[in-house]
């Protein structure tokens, strides 16, 4: 059976433009952190809320536009 389909497979919901990894999309190793929640408001969604580590209310905005480039973002 080589032309079998996938049986299972994850979809991407981050964009494709979104940007990962330390100092960018979350906070560097080893710095002081606080919790934070997060509403971002993707286009042609629901708003949806999450809830992240960072250093200040500042960089968790800054998180959540490299994850989601282009919603609109605000600390809850």
């Amino acid at each position: 059976m080589t032309d079998s389909p996938i049986a299972f497979q994850w979809r991407n919901d981050e964009d494709d433009q979104s940007r990962h990894g330390e100092g960018i999309s979350r906070p560097v190793h080893g710095s002081r952190t606080r919790e934070f929640r997060v509403i971002v408001y993707k286009s042609g969604g629901q708003p949806m809320t999450w809830i992240t580590k960072a250093e200040s209310s500042r960089h968790a905005i800054r998180y959540a536009e490299a994850r989601w480039p282009g919603a609109e973002v605000e600390v809850a």
